[in-house]
């Protein structure tokens, strides 16, 4: 964990002249490298990029490992064709194999264009990333991009998680020249006599990053030649917390958090020692986004629900994952919980996403304790209409062994089940009637009593189909 979440000045100087020597160096104690090596670069045009194609063209020569490259054409501005001709006629100038991008312009709720060209530009690597099986791709990002992202998640009020700015390395997306600063990046193009494209739209101060570039960066670079390595000594710091913090964190998951019927359950007894804030990274952790620098008012937003929620409270904490209070634990769930209705032979199988239920004749009673496991009387349902289906408000059905009739709601309440069990709940209905409230208490139609000749067995499999 400590190598994938590493950032900048481990092995040379933050402030170190780029040669092809310094930059192998660095690289090859990032990631393994060798001829059966296929690196994708991220390329724009720019000066940056521009340089990391070169390097990596020395090293396709040296190591005769595999180069290609990714270029974006967002389709902005009216220059984006004449860039993408340039990245074009230098990859074949260079033999480098090149795929260009062409994105849709449609964006998400709320998502700005920076957002969005983001978010595109990391589908293309993953897409190009696939398609020539590379193992890795190269982004351009030198020191000074790091100092504008720490500022910039300061600005939007991070937590440490924000302080440790880009990672060197994240899966299969790697920074080499993260530990280099703009103007060695500038002085190695002019030394190699190399072109690039200048984006003019690096100058638009509307862009948070160039007004952090222009206005405070560039002219703090002039009063102090330490400014990287000492928001690289930041960054390291703030990546050694967190890489602390993720350990206890995930000690924790693995031993004291309880998975139930597909839940993920965080019991007060276990975790009532944490406070509010603790809570939220380990929920982070376990929706799997530990990586992902939230902002300010995503952590105050669970942590002050944390604090408030009332019993049956439901937050969805994004796209896939929701969190329930319960009686006595925090509950996560992932995924959608759809309604249920299916129709079903009086024998057989069924399944459907999530659920297969199993029916069949068997001679005599066995024991099995699985709750999802029922033996019934099979003459009940002859000839009757099965359907398995979620339950309903206003469902009754007579529980075994009772006299008289019971609201499934009141059944479920007694039962002490939460309101995402509730809200999954399957039963099993004959021509109407509820016979099984499934995995918890079958129907007094349904027993099996001293006259049953057939026995008709059901097992369903939740997780399953």
């Amino acid at each position: 964990m400590q190598k994938l979440f590493s950032n900048l000045n481990q092995e040379l100087n933050i402030n170190s002249k780029l040669t092809f020597s310094g930059f192998y160096e660095h690289f090859s104690k990032l990631v393994k490298i060798s001829s059966e090596c296929r690196l994708l670069v991220a390329l724009s045009g720019g000066c940056d990029s521009v340089a990391l194609l070169h390097l990596c063209q020395k090293l396709k020569r040296k190591l005769g490992t595999d180069v290609y490259a990714v270029h974006v054409n967002h389709g902005l501005r009216k220059a984006s064709s004449m860039e993408e001709l340039f990245v074009k006629d230098l990859c074949k100038e260079w033999e480098i194999d090149l795929e260009v991008f062409y994105p849709s312009r449609k964006r998400k709720k709320g998502e700005s264009i920076e957002m969005w060209a983001r978010r595109i530009r990391y589908k293309a690597y993953e897409v190009t990333q696939e398609k020539f099986n590379c193992n890795w791709v190269l982004t351009a990002h030198h020191s000074n991009d790091q100092i504008e992202t720490i500022l910039m998640h300061l600005d939007a009020g991070c937590g440490v998680e924000g302080l440790q700015g880009m990672p060197t390395q994240n899966k299969y997306i790697v920074r080499p020249l993260l530990i280099f600063s703009q103007t060695s990046i500038e002085k190695y193009v002019k030394d190699n006599n190399l072109y690039f494209i200048e984006d003019k739209s690096n100058w638009d101060l509307s862009i948070q990053r160039n007004f952090i570039r222009h206005k405070i960066v560039n002219k703090w670079l002039l009063n102090t030649d330490q400014l990287a390595s000492r928001f690289g000594e930041l960054s390291r710091q703030a990546v050694d917390a967190v890489t602390r913090m993720d350990a206890v964190i995930l000690k924790l998951a693995n031993q004291a958090v309880k998975k139930e019927n597909g839940q993920i359950l965080l019991m007060d007894e276990q975790f009532d020692f944490l406070s509010k804030k603790q809570l939220v990274r380990l929920t982070k952790f376990i929706i799997g986004e530990n990586m992902i620098s939230w902002r300010r008012h995503r952590w105050e937003t669970l942590s002050q629900w944390f604090r408030k929620a009332k019993i049956g409270s439901i937050l969805e904490l994004n796209l896939d994952w929701t969190v329930l209070r319960d009686r006595n634990c925090w509950v996560l769930i992932r995924g959608d919980l759809k309604p249920v209705n299916l129709s079903i032979d009086s024998q057989g199988q069924f399944g459907t996403d999530g659920y297969t239920l199993t029916l069949n004749k068997i001679e005599s009673p066995i024991v099995n304790t699985d709750p999802f496991y029922e033996i019934i009387d099979g003459k009940a349902v002859e000839g009757k209409n099965l359907i398995l289906r979620s339950w309903h408000k206003g469902d009754i059905f007579q529980p075994l062994g009772m006299v008289g009739h019971k609201k499934v709601s009141d059944f479920l309440i007694d039962e002490k089940v939460n309101r995402f069990s509730k809200m999954q709940q399957l039963v099993l209905t004959a021509n109407d009637e509820i016979i099984w409230i499934c995995g918890r208490r079958l129907g007094d139609l349904a027993k099996i009593t001293d006259s049953t000749t057939e026995y008709l067995e059901l097992y369903l499999e939740p997780g399953v189909g």
